[in-house]
């Protein structure tokens, strides 16, 4: 069993361009997501999916930089297609789906949900907003053959640009598991916001990165909870 971890990026976001080589505590964005990734031992691999284009060049760059990284390239206004061909480069038989927006994301957090995901019966699984993780924890996980049957019938746009929502209208089908933070009970949403969109929400991450970074490169949920409580005013 191959479990690929598959980050999606892109050179070109819109509200914040260039922000996966953009510095937080002096190492990339995408750095950190990758080096979260590689600390999950469930994980065998990480590849990295960017859009097609030359537009992308010093996204991709970077990415071929980068030791025991993936670089999977495909059509730009077509996401499920990209990680179709992530699956299929890679060999594996289920994907981590990661996003470049979420540097913070705990390392604890992906392994809880390849753990929920790996003891159901089902096709893919989510970390939802409800979840009771902060938003900037966004994380699923797929069966490859279900991920690559999806890619062949997907012919709705939407579909193809957020990938899960093909699995969610077929919910007899695609058997899902929506995980849920360990205590948490029942669905409630985190105060929390991690997510990396807009110049401001860099400046934010860029505080709370340089206060927790030093101590603790992977700083997981309960560090930034902390603290949240002791100087609410970074958040």
């Amino acid at each position: 069993m191959t479990t690929v971890a598959v980050i999606q990026a892109r050179h070109t976001s819109t509200r914040l361009p260039g922000k996966m080589l953009l510095p937080l505590a002096g190492v990339l964005v995408l750095a950190h997501i990758v080096e979260r990734a590689r600390s999950v031992s469930e994980i065998d691999r990480i590849c990295v999916t960017i859009p097609d284009g030359p537009t992308q060049a010093p996204l991709g760059d970077y990415i071929k930089s980068l030791d025991g990284v993936h670089l999977s390239v495909g059509p730009e206004e077509n996401l499920l297609r990209r990680f179709a061909n992530a699956a299929r480069e890679t060999d594996a038989d289920q994907i981590v789906r990661l996003w470049g927006d979420c540097p913070a994301i705990d390392p604890a957090a992906i392994r809880h949900l390849l753990t929920a995901f790996s003891e159901g019966a089902a096709d893919w699984a989510f970390l939802s907003d409800d979840s009771g993780y902060p938003l900037g924890y966004g994380c699923q996980a797929y069966k490859r053959e279900a991920l690559l049957a999806v890619d062949a019938e997907a012919t709705d746009p939407a579909d193809q640009e957020f990938v899960h929502s093909f699995f969610q209208r077929y919910p007899a089908r695609f058997g899902f598991i929506d995980v849920m933070r360990p205590g948490s009970g029942f669905p409630v949403p985190s105060p929390l916001q991690l997510l990396l969109d807009t110049p401001s929400d860099y400046r934010k991450l860029g505080r709370i990165f340089d206060r927790l970074y030093p101590a603790s490169p992977l700083f997981g949920l309960s560090d930034v909870e902390t603290l949240a409580s002791a100087a609410p005013s970074l958040f």
